[in-house]
């Protein structure tokens, strides 16, 4: 299953939210990267992931998100993870990024 992302600013809450739908890997990275950085671009603000819809992730989209993540932090915004499936949040949590990323379920 190909990436789709949804995106939306949120102006009550001062943050983008991205729905991310499908599969983060190396066939969707460019996608992933271009769209995260003109948001960023148009807009430095905080970021939302929901990702109730997100089925995978690989190694190539987890250094997608760090990069990303360091992109944001420069501006002391943060990155949010929201509805992770147990799959991945194992994936974050053996990566050390559960310690990195703000993960609500």
């Amino acid at each position: 299953m190909a990436l789709k992302l949804n995106t939306n600013y949120n102006e009550m809450d001062k943050s983008w939210e991205v729905e991310l739908i499908g599969e983060v890997d190396i066939n969707s990275k460019a996608i992933l990267k271009e769209e995260l950085f003109l948001l960023n671009e148009k807009k430095q603000s905080d970021f939302v992931f929901k990702c109730e819809n997100l089925e995978y992730i690989d190694s190539t989209g987890l250094g997608v998100l760090i990069s990303f993540y360091k992109n944001v932090r420069i501006n002391n915004n943060t990155v949010q993870f929201e509805k992770l499936k147990p799959s991945i949040l194992k994936i974050f949590t053996l990566t050390g990024l559960d310690r990195i990323f703000s993960i609500r379920n």
